[in-house]
């Protein structure tokens, strides 16, 4: 009896085990082609492909990320305040944002990877003559600086050209104060390339940025890749809700038919020896 209640025990902590493997594998889900990588031993990351704006990305699995499919049942919906799913996805496409950043914990600041159609006959920053890109750079800093309407004043407070990976950027910061007198503190990273205009945005309403935020900013931007990225027939929110719907309803059937068939073999097992 006693053994056969140690085996029943051993048996309960193997399912559960793969029910929390399996919880984890569901919430996680991103049908954005998203490839697992080790960044270091005790440190690992996802890339996300991005085939409207040709580029991917690779960022830590200590931060949470949400796409334009993201799930009803996804578990860190919570730490943004999302109540409607379906108003996040909208939210995200009409301001072109693919990828929205955040971390697990303690969340001061968000980054987002937005993007659209490049201005016509612009093709790449990388493209340019130093004098032209002098000369956008000078456009954009302007188009962008001492911006007012009625929901938000804008100041640019630093703004230069750098370059990473040999991908020309144009780098600002810039002072947001809304109408509500929320202050939003913001570093951009802004490229064209392959015919797409990509930025990078980091933002806290916290505080000043601090190193370790710009870092962080930074250190996605590294990791940035623009080449050609088919689009997947599965990249859609449709898709995402009816996958992890139905790996939800399939999960506790799952582990039962996984303890049925261990207590199956237990029992084999014992009329053999008899």
């Amino acid at each position: 009896m006693l053994k056969n209640t140690s085996r029943f025990k051993k048996l309960c902590k193997s399912a559960a085990a793969v029910l929390i493997g399996l919880q984890l594998a569901i919430t996680s889900l991103v049908p954005v082609m998203a490839e697992d990588i080790s960044l270091s031993d005790t440190s690992k990351a996802s890339t996300y492909k991005i085939a409207d704006l040709d580029v991917a990305v690779t960022v830590s699995d200590d931060l949470v990320c949400f796409t334009q499919n993201v799930t009803s049942n996804n578990s860190y919906l919570d730490l943004i305040g999302a109540d409607d799913v379906e108003q996040l996805r909208a939210l995200m496409k009409v301001n072109n944002i693919y990828l929205e950043i955040i971390p697990k914990q303690n969340v001061t600041y968000e980054i987002l990877l937005s993007g659209k159609d490049a201005p016509s006959g612009v093709e790449s920053l990388n493209d340019l003559s130093n004098d032209e890109l002098q000369s956008s750079f000078k456009s954009y800093v302007e188009s962008r600086d001492n911006t007012k309407n009625e929901i938000v004043t804008e100041n640019i407070t630093n703004s230069y050209i750098d370059k990473i990976n040999g991908v020309t950027y144009f780098v600002t910061d810039v002072t947001s104060i809304a109408n509500n007198d929320v202050t939003v503190y913001l570093r951009k990273y802004y490229t064209i390339m392959r015919g797409k205009a990509i930025s990078f945005s980091l933002q806290t309403n916290q505080s000043v940025l601090t190193d370790n935020m710009k870092t962080e900013l930074e250190n996605i931007v590294k990791t940035a890749e623009y080449k050609n990225i088919k689009k997947s027939i599965f990249d859609n929110p449709i898709y995402s809700e009816i996958m992890t719907t139905v790996l939800s309803l399939l999960l506790p059937i799952a582990i039962l038919a996984l303890i049925v068939f261990f207590i199956t073999n237990s029992a084999k097992r014992k009329k053999k020896k008899h």
